[in-house]
């Protein structure tokens, strides 16, 4: 289907995830459907419990047709629905595997605990289409946008990996006609730096002196000045909201390969932490 899926806001005054919409539906040339996620835990069953569900999902289906008519009119080419459900980042997963969407929008909350897992992370971790967690503030009126990559990585799926971000980072840097910037983060063992054995300006050295060829390679192919291509050492998940503060990044495009389990739910991968500390958009793209 190739359309963008997004999930209504349910507060009709907040709007965020289809104004991002709106916008990406423009730069990818395509429709959106928009999902209103509805449940709550009834006192009755059978057929009383399905008559209520209906009545509500109806009459919730007539408040999204008029706030949709308001907020897109005749801007975008979009369908809609009301969904029961509970588990959302199921029924998303499922639309996802059937209809190829080309993205997902979703409104980030970030309420997250150390043992509960938020919709918005369990997206970025198994949802197959590429997900775009949307800021709660508006985005720049020129917002940049941040590619995040690994470039000293010699596995081969996180190679293609890198260029399925910097492919989506360029379309979304030419269609808003805003500057794209490149940046690694090449990580220092904690232990190793405070026994002095590793220092940061050492690793960040050696990391720009052997990345050095490809990044002349990455420049020239996708067309992105050599200079905005940056190579910090430090922490993934404090360099990359560092740098897109700095650069005036709008939206951060990352790719990520999630982790599940408790294991997940403890450590999260570095996208999710990226996510708490970030105050724009991120884009996670899945190999």
């Amino acid at each position: 289907m190739n359309n963008i899926l997004v999930v209504a806001d349910l507060d009709e005054q907040s709007d965020v995830a289809i104004k991002q919409a709106l916008l990406l539906a423009a730069t990818y040339k395509t429709s959106i459907h928009i999902v209103q996620f509805v449940y709550e835990k009834l006192r009755t069953n059978g057929s009383e419990a399905q008559a209520l569900k209906n009545q509500v999902v109806e009459k919730l289906t007539e408040k999204l047709a008029k706030q949709l008519e308001k907020s897109i009119g005749d801007k975008a080419t979009y369908s809609f629905e009301v969904v029961w459900q509970k588990a959302i980042h199921r029924w998303i997963e499922d639309y996802a595997e059937i209809n190829s969407p080309r993205l997902v929008i979703k409104t980030g909350h970030r309420s997250e605990t150390a043992f509960y897992t938020p919709t918005d992370w369990h997206l970025i971790r198994e949802c197959n289409a590429p997900v775009l967690i949307a800021a709660e503030t508006k985005w720049r009126k020129s917002p940049n946008v941040l590619a995040a990559v690994d470039l000293e990585t010699k596995n081969k799926e996180k190679i293609a990996l890198n260029h399925k971000v910097l492919e989506q980072a360029k379309i979304l840097a030419d269609s808003l006609d805003v500057e794209l910037y490149v940046c690694y983060a090449p990580s220092v063992s904690k232990l190793l730096r405070d026994l002095g054995i590793h220092y940061l300006d050492d690793v960040e050295h050696d990391a720009k002196k052997a990345t050095a060829p490809l990044i002349d390679e990455l420049a020239e192919q996708y067309q992105i000045p050599r200079k905005h291509f940056k190579v910090h050492a430090g922490n993934p998940d404090k360099v990359i909201p560092s740098l897109a503060a700095k650069y005036n990044a709008g939206v951060v495009v990352i790719g990520t390969v999630g982790r599940t389990g408790v294991k997940g739910k403890l450590i999260g991968n570095t996208a999710e932490k990226i996510m708490s500390l970030l105050k724009t958009d991120l884009l996670a793209i899945k190999p």
